[in-house]
């Protein structure tokens, strides 16, 4: 699988904290103007699944149909779990979730997807890379 690398000291690279240890998660994450829309989270895991074939559905409007529609047909995660709409990343220190996604219907048209270091980004055409934050 391709690695790509993001120096920490880079503006799209930040950390998310942990609400139940603390921790502070250092990720990349893309900026609106990538339009890294639908994207949804792994159930277990801090991979992220984009579906650049339903931006179309969902660039004007979101729906609860659409959310829906598109959540059905979501793959499995290279780990085991499921990508769904709901889940967010899970901290590197005691693997609780962080949540990001607070309205699915509204993160249907979120631009801004957050990979924490050494997640995989998983795309509908079957490329994948996984995120390193390095010094």
């Amino acid at each position: 699988m391709k690695i790509v690398e993001y120096e920490r000291s880079l503006q799209w690279v930040g950390h998310l904290l942990c609400p139940t240890c603390q921790h502070q998660n250092v990720g990349w994450r893309s900026s609106g103007m990538s339009e890294a829309f639908p994207h949804f989270y792994c159930s277990h895991c801090s991979n992220v699944f984009r579906r650049q074939s339903d931006q179309h559905l969902v660039y004007d409007e979101a729906t609860p149909t659409l959310l829906a529609q598109i959540v059905a047909t979501l793959p499995a995660c290279p780990c085991g779990g499921h990508f769904t709409a709901t889940a967010g990343p899970k901290c590197g220190s005691c693997h609780a979730e962080i949540p990001l996604v607070n309205d699915p219907v509204k993160h249907l048209r979120n631009p801004n997807m957050v990979l924490l270091d050494g997640a995989c980004s998983c795309n509908d055409d079957g490329a994948q890379y996984q995120v390193r934050i390095v010094d």
